[in-house]
């Protein structure tokens, strides 16, 4: 009985660490996440400089407010994808991604 015990602890073990690693595409999502955080933080700024300066009509910060939240979404949705280790998930978003540039 103990040696049974010793063998499946053995095993978990090394389950955990094999599972542990993240697959391609999710570390390709991690460095698709920095990118659109980089990109968020830039359009937060332009909308501060536009609404400090008031030489931008409504329409043009409205735009840029609705471009942001859309871009916080997906970005909540790739960190959710990349925390479960979604390999599914993070090819989807890479496509859209692709499709973006």
């Amino acid at each position: 009985m103990k040696i049974w015990k010793i063998i499946l602890g053995f095993l978990s073990m090394v389950g955990a660490a094999v599972g542990a690693s993240k697959s391609k595409e999710v570390k390709e999502l991690g460095k698709v996440i920095k990118e659109n955080k980089k990109e968020e933080k830039k359009v937060e700024k332009q909308i501060k400089e536009l609404e400090e300066a008031k030489t931008a009509s409504k329409k043009e910060v409205s735009n840029l407010k609705r471009k942001l939240t859309k871009t916080k979404k997906k970005t909540e949705q790739m960190e959710e994808a990349y925390e479960n280790d979604e390999v599914e998930s993070a090819e989807e978003f890479l496509r859209k991604f692709a499709k973006n540039k």
